[in-house]
């Protein structure tokens, strides 16, 4: 009897000791997909928010510029004599009313999603930015860690070790989301400075070209 509570009380010691050692193993696994996820989502999200910030700039810049040409082709009407003054004035009126409410309908879906991630979050842009990027952060972590095959040999290890698939996947997305979340204002803010800075030079380009367009 007691041969058999020696072999015994081994054998649960190499169990609990090979446990702890597939623990470790499990964990040092998942600190290094998050560090590599939350690398590669850093790099996509700078990559994303700079292809988005060209080309609505491109397409600010291209409106702005057709908006200036129609009204250089009004002045042009008006000073070659084919229409008064009085004439320029009311069609540089309606025309300016026309881009007015051209602006309002492409830019309000825009507004009124910032005004309701801002409300929701005590209209402190900061904290907004990075929530609605951590959001988008976590579904997408989650959407490809569950994409990938799972070996039997992987299942057999997570068993052993205590763990689940379903709980390393979402630790993994939760983890890539807070990271996101504490970076995202310092990866974001030299793209959204140069995006500011342009729209606001070519805002003012377009505003004194109307002032003396007008005088």
């Amino acid at each position: 009897m007691r041969s058999i509570l020696f072999i015994a009380s081994a054998v649960g010691a190499g169990l609990a000791f090979g446990r702890k050692y597939l623990e470790r193993g499990v964990s040092a696994q998942k600190n290094k997909a998050i560090e590599s996820a939350a690398v590669e989502t850093r790099r996509q999200i700078k990559r994303h928010a700079d292809d988005f910030l060209r080309k609505s700039f491109r397409s600010f810049a291209i409106a702005t510029g057709i908006k200036l040409l129609i009204l250089a082709s009004l002045w042009g009407l008006s000073h070659a004599g084919v229409f008064e003054r009085p004439y320029f004035i009311w069609s540089v009126t309606g025309v300016l009313a026309v881009f007015l409410i051209r602006d309002i309908w492409v830019t309000w879906p825009f507004v009124r999603l910032g005004v309701t991630e801002l409300s929701r979050y005590g209209w402190h842009p900061k904290r907004a930015l990075g929530e609605v990027v951590a959001g988008h952060v976590f579904q997408q972590v989650l959407t490809e860690a569950q994409s990938v095959p799972a070996s039997r040999s992987s299942k057999v290890m997570l068993v052993l070790a205590g763990q689940s698939r379903e709980g390393l996947e979402h630790d993994i997305a939760t983890s890539v989301a807070a990271i996101a979340r504490d970076t995202s204002w310092s990866d974001l803010r030299p793209f959204l400075i140069s995006a500011g800075i342009k729209t606001g030079a070519l805002m003012i380009i377009y505003s004194v070209s109307v002032f003396l367009l007008m005088a």
